[in-house]
């Protein structure tokens, strides 16, 4: 199936490694231009060198998504290279266990920086551009913690909620420009940060990583592993691309069967 995607200018935020890496990995398979973003050098070398083989044109840019002049350098230097940005994916996202209502104000606002202005900013930035072009696509990766909250992760949960509501405000205020704005939402992915936060829950469900993992996955999925990256990744290039022309103000859950209720 031709997504029509090749050629496309992509810009992935905090993709370096885990869902994000998976996501410019599946547009580079449609022959797409990627641009992505990571705050540790030897991250983006590792990712690059990982994915040179498909190519395709794969500029990496390190920066900080919670600074705004690393967001403005990065749609800079993105569209210097590729005249142009055709679809933004705002994959930024950090999560703990163990948050409450006592948590600083100085956590709250960090995490609300990474997981929900990141992205705030990015549209921010890019979006005049894709006005100006005729149209483009923005997908915001948020989390089905958004809809289907949980104990011990309030200042997550409370962010990931936030960019849903977002993307469903953005995609009718970019809509008279041809601009689709949807939302993924995945749940128990194995990626680097579902390690970490395995290995703080081992305590409580498990005696190693991979015992949480298989406690979780049977205690909360129908699909009894956890997912996998490019799973997710599958979905963000769908609605990417030319075959969901008519899809705006969407939000896909990719959870294995986490999520029970209808609406």
């Amino acid at each position: 199936m031709d997504l029509g995607l090749n050629n496309k200018a992509v810009l992935v935020t905090a993709a370096s490694q885990g869902v994000g890496r998976a996501i410019a990995e599946e547009f580079l398979k449609e022959r797409s231009r990627v641009a992505i973003c990571a705050r540790h050098e030897e991250g983006l070398s590792r990712c690059a060198e990982e994915l040179s083989s498909h190519g395709k044109a794969l500029l990496t840019i390190r920066a900080d998504v919670t600074r705004v002049d690393d967001v403005e350098r990065v749609v800079a230097q993105t569209m210097q290279t590729f005249v142009g940005i055709d679809v933004l994916v705002n994959n930024a996202g950090e999560a703990w266990m163990g948050h409450s209502l006592a948590t600083s104000d100085a956590q709250w606002q960090y995490c609300i920086e990474v997981n929900l202005y990141s992205a705030i900013r990015f549209t921010r930035c890019v979006a005049p551009y894709m006005q100006r072009q005729g149209g483009g696509r923005i997908v915001n990766i948020s989390s089905v913690s958004g809809h289907t909250m949980t104990g011990g992760m309030v200042d997550y949960q409370t962010a990931k909620a936030a960019m849903i509501a977002f993307s469903k405000s953005m995609s009718i205020d970019l809509a008279p420009y041809n601009i689709l704005v949807n939302c993924v939402c995945p749940a128990l992915i194995h990626t680097p940060l579902w390690d970490r936060l395995a290995d703080s829950m081992v305590p409580a469900f498990g005696k190693s990583r991979d015992e949480v993992f298989q406690t979780l996955a049977s205690q909360l999925l129908e699909i009894k592993r956890f997912g996998r990256p490019e799973e997710v990744a599958a979905v963000v290039v769908f609605l990417a691309s030319a075959r969901a022309s008519f899809i705006t103000g969407t939000a896909y859950d990719v959870d294995g069967g986490i999520t029970k209720s209808m609406f």
